[in-house]
């Protein structure tokens, strides 16, 4: 009986061991991911886990705070950020590697409102009583929120909106607020509006008028699985990869 125990438990124990869906394996990196990444990156890191057998964790989320949680010693493996600041801020602090980093994609703004809502055509008409709440995503700390603040600014909008202005925790949350009826119009990007069918778009940010949006990876410095990381980064530059991030409306860019 002793003996059919310790085997039972041995044989419980290879099976916990040999278990990598919670992460608690070896073949698996963590990349913390812009929100506004979530649905292509999960469809990415399913094709890539059937692949290779590695299974890359997402932690999604604003891109500012997911700096900060790897300033504060986050395990991350792989940053891909929605802003150029959070990377560069990261590699001057030598807490990412400089020669890893690659400009991943590109996006664009947009001004939704809820479906059937108020008729919009330019950023003229965001300048009325009409508009009691415009959702856009934290402008202090998130990349979404920096790229609306700023084109509000170039159009001369942003001192008539920033007291109506309601800050979301990250470009997902800035769309919910406009979905749920929480505002009357909101500025996000084209591949987050495209997710919904409870907003529609009121019309795009011409590209040559809004900021620059890139989307730069980087890997963490000091981790383990450097070279694992590299790997999915490389397949993510794929054009197979490439395909998908443009099916939900991101512009790659091309490999040098």
């Amino acid at each position: 009986m002793v003996h059919l125990t310790s085997r039972v438990a041995a044989l419980l124990l290879l099976a916990l061991a040999s278990c990598g869906g919670g992460g608690g394996g070896k073949k698996h990196i963590k990349v913390f991911a812009a929100a506004s990444l979530r649905d292509a990156l999960t469809e990415l890191a399913r094709d890539y886990q059937e692949r290779t057998g590695t299974e890359p964790i997402l932690n999604l989320g604003s891109s500012g705070l997911l700096a900060v949680q790897i300033e504060r010693g986050g395990r991350a493996d792989l940053f891909l950020s929605a802003g150029e600041r959070e990377v560069e801020r990261l590699i001057t602090a030598e807490l990412a590697l400089a020669d890893t980093r690659v400009d991943l994609l590109s996006n664009q703004l947009v001004v939704i409102v809820p479906t059937g809502g108020r008729k919009l055509t330019s950023a003229a008409d965001l300048d009325g009583p009409w508009l009691e709440r415009l959702s856009i995503a934290n402008p202090d700390g998130v990349p979404a929120g920096r790229y609306a603040k700023a084109w509000l600014e170039d159009t001369g909008l942003w001192e008539g909106v920033k007291e109506r202005l309601l800050p979301g925790l990250d470009v997902r949350a800035a769309l919910a607020a406009v979905e749920h009826g929480g505002a009357d119009a909101g500025i996000v990007y084209r591949t987050d509006a495209a997710l919904s069918s409870d907003v529609e778009v009121a019309f795009e940010v011409p590209i040559e008028e809004g900021p620059r949006i890139l989307y730069p990876a980087v890997v963490p410095s000091g981790r383990p699985r450097i070279h694992k990381a590299q790997r999915f980064l490389d397949f993510l530059r794929e054009p197979s990869s490439a395909s998908v991030f443009e099916r939900y409306g991101f512009v790659v860019h091309q490999p040098k």
